[in-house]
C-alpha cells in the first residue's frame, strides 16, 4: 500500500463527492434536476469509495475521516435548503442537522477511547443490527432517499396518485407521487433517526465512564 494517502483511489472518490456535493448546492434552488442528479451520484459513489478502500487495500484513517465528514455536510446542507424549501420546519431540520453531527461524532471518539476495532461495532443490539452492511447500505440508501423526495416534491410533485382520509381534516388530502415516496420511505428514515438516538446515548455514557474511570486511577 505504497504512495501517499491523499491519493488512495478511495479517497480521490472522496473529492468527487464533495465536488459534487457543492455543485449540488450550487443549483439546489435554481435547477432542481442538475441538483439531484448531482447529490445522488455522491449518495452512490459513498459506496464505491468503500468498496475501492476494501478492494485495493487502501483503507485508511484519513479515509474514513474524509467519508464521515463528506456525508455529515452533505445532509447538514440539504437540510439548508429543505428548511428554506419547507421554512414551517426549520426548527425540525435543524434537529436533524444537530442530531445526525452529535449521534456520529460522539459515537467515533467513544470508539477511539474503548479502543473499539472500528466505529461500526456497538454494544448496542439495534445499533449492531443498524452497521450490519446490507442493513446499513439500506437504511442509508432510505434515509437519503427520503430528503431527496423532500426536496423533489417541493419542486415536481408529480401526479395525485391516491387521496387519503386523515383524522382532524375536513377532506380527504390529495397524495402526489412524490408525497407517497415520502411516505413509502419514512418509517426506514425513522429507523435511522432511532439509531442516531440510541448511538449518541450510548457513546456519551462510554464517555463519561472513561472519564470516571480515569479520574479513580
Amino acid at each position: 500500500m505504497g504512495g501517499s494517502v491523499y491519493f488512495f483511489v478511495p479517497n480521490l472518490i472522496g473529492y468527487v463527492r464533495v465536488a459534487l456535493n457543492f455543485v449540488a448546492l450550487h443549483y439546489a434552488l435554481s435547477d432542481y434536476r442538475v441538483s439531484l442528479a448531482c447529490y445522488a451520484a455522491s449518495a452512490l459513489l459513498d459506496a464505491a469509495d468503500g468498496y475501492a478502500a476494501r478492494a485495493l487495500g487502501q483503507s485508511s484513517l484519513f479515509g474514513t475521516v474524509l467519508d464521515m465528514v463528506t456525508d455529515r455536510t452533505a445532509t447538514a446542507c440539504l437540510c439548508v435548503v429543505l428548511a428554506h424549501l419547507y421554512p414551517a420546519y426549520l426548527v425540525h431540520f435543524c434537529a436533524l442537522i444537530t442530531l445526525d453531527i452529535f449521534s456520529h461524532w460522539a459515537h467515533v471518539y467513544a470508539s477511539a477511547l474503548t479502543m473499539a476495532a472500528t466505529h461500526k461495532s456497538s454494544t448496542n443490539l439495534i445499533v449492531r443490527l443498524y452497521y450490519h452492511k446490507p442493513v446499513l447500505f439500506c437504511v442509508c440508501a432510505g434515509n437519503e432517499l427520503f430528503y431527496m423526495f423532500l426536496y423533489l416534491h417541493a419542486f415536481a410533485p408529480g401526479p395525485v396518485v391516491t387521496t387519503l382520509d386523515v383524522p382532524f381534516f375536513a377532506r380527504p388530502v390529495r397524495c402526489t407521487a412524490t408525497a407517497a415516496a415520502v411516505l413509502a420511505v419514512a418509517p426506514v428514515f425513522a429507523f435511522k433517526q432511532l439509531t442516531n438516538v440510541l448511538q449518541m446515548v450510548i457513546a456519551f455514557a462510554d464517555i463519561n465512564a472513561y472519564e470516571r474511570a480515569r479520574k479513580a486511577e
